[in-house]
């Protein structure tokens, strides 16, 4: 194209994002057709063979399509970042080359009118900084993040490794800090991303209202996506499992109490989510799919706390909704979202059809 030598920066991160959102849709289209399959009242030899070839070849196929995909989506982002620096002639690590009203390590305020805090002091020492139920999203749809990272962090802590884990992945500049750089991963390798020690109205919060060390990597996700509050709207928390800890984690469908517990007792990590946000291209391949409670909220990932059994002797898992503790409404709806939830095999089953885990050891 005349006048222009190498790429539009906006079109190509505009097309990442695009091809790591189809990513996920078929991530979570394998996922629906497994269970599908594994749910029609087909059964004789046919039966056993043609589900036997999904899990052998069909599944593998498109979880390798959806790979592809992440990894192109990749590095599109990587060419764009080149591409930035080359034109602005940056060459300091963190430096974006963001026009001065979107200065590097700042992805903007959430509200234009709503300027962004001060997240004071060393956030690492935050006395509750491995409990689940401390975390209280605000108006970004990052469930996905918050989860994903909240299992983590509560693994973490039960294991007593939290503090060194952010010690070696939040390093703060100055003193107080001014900025902090958060040690992410991509492709499980380290990518150090700096942002100023501020957070945005309506961002995460602790449980009592203040911005903490979740404030601070949330901005960096931001920040590391494409430098928008945006950029974390919508996502699934295997891949914040992947961003916090740099190791491959999983994304299964509806699993039994009992392979949670399994996955908990190994030191794993694990957050579930209600039904996926659906794509219309993709609707005719299942039923609508509604929660069943009126207490839940759909299209949401939550921390899973632990399984246990209860008094009356059935097995049942603790969830904590990101939301918070008191839970909350959403837009119309009158029904309070409850902020824990404990639910027995069969009302976890009605209401929720994915897990991610990921080792913490």
């Amino acid at each position: 194209m005349p006048g222009i030598y190498g790429a539009d920066i906006e079109q190509l991160r505009a097309l990442a994002k695009t091809m790591s959102q189809h990513s996920d849709k078929v991530n979570s289209l394998s996922t629906e057709l497994g269970q599908l399959l594994s749910r029609a009242p087909w059964d004789g030899r046919d039966a056993a063979a043609f589900r036997a070839a999904w899990d052998s070849e069909h599944r593998p196929v498109l979880k390798r399509v959806a790979a592809e995909l992440h990894s192109q989506a990749q590095e599109l982002a990587r060419n764009a970042d080149q591409q930035e620096k080359a034109s602005t002639g940056s060459t300091e690590p963190g430096i974006s080359g963001k026009p001065d009203s979107n200065p590097p390590g700042d992805p903007g305020p959430l509200d234009p009118d709503r300027p962004d805090v001060d997240v004071p002091g060393d956030v690492r020492e935050d006395p509750d900084a491995g409990d689940p139920r401390d975390i209280k999203q605000g108006q970004i749809g990052d469930c996905w993040l918050l989860a994903g990272i909240g299992s983590v962090a509560q693994t973490l802590e039960r294991e007593g490794k939290l503090d060194e884990f952010l010690a070696e992945h939040l390093r703060p500049v100055g003193d107080p800090p001014t900025h902090w750089v958060v040690t992410l991963y991509e492709d499980g390798k380290p990518v150090e991303v700096t942002v100023e020690a501020k957070s945005t109205p309506g961002g995460v919060r602790g449980a009592d209202d203040q911005p903490n060390w979740l404030s601070i990597y949330e901005r960096a996700a931001a920040e590391h996506r494409g430098g928008s509050y945006d950029d974390i709207d919508g996502g699934f928390s295997h891949v914040a499992m992947e961003l916090m800890t740099g190791r491959s984690a999983d994304r299964d469908g509806e699993l039994d109490l009992a392979e949670i517990e399994d996955k908990l007792a190994g030191g794993q990590a694990v957050s579930v989510g209600t039904e996926d946000i659906k794509d219309e291209d993709f609707d005719w391949f299942w039923e609508s799919a509604e929660v069943n409670r009126t207490d839940v909220v759909p299209n949401h990932a939550y921390v899973v706390v632990e399984v246990k059994t209860n008094d009356d002797g059935e097995k049942v898992v603790v969830l904590a909704n990101p939301w918070g503790p008191s839970g909350g409404l959403m837009d119309g709806d009158d029904d309070l979202k409850a902020g824990t939830l404990e639910l027995t095999e069969d009302e976890y089953k009605e209401n929720f059809d994915s897990v991610y885990s990921v080792d913490t050891k």
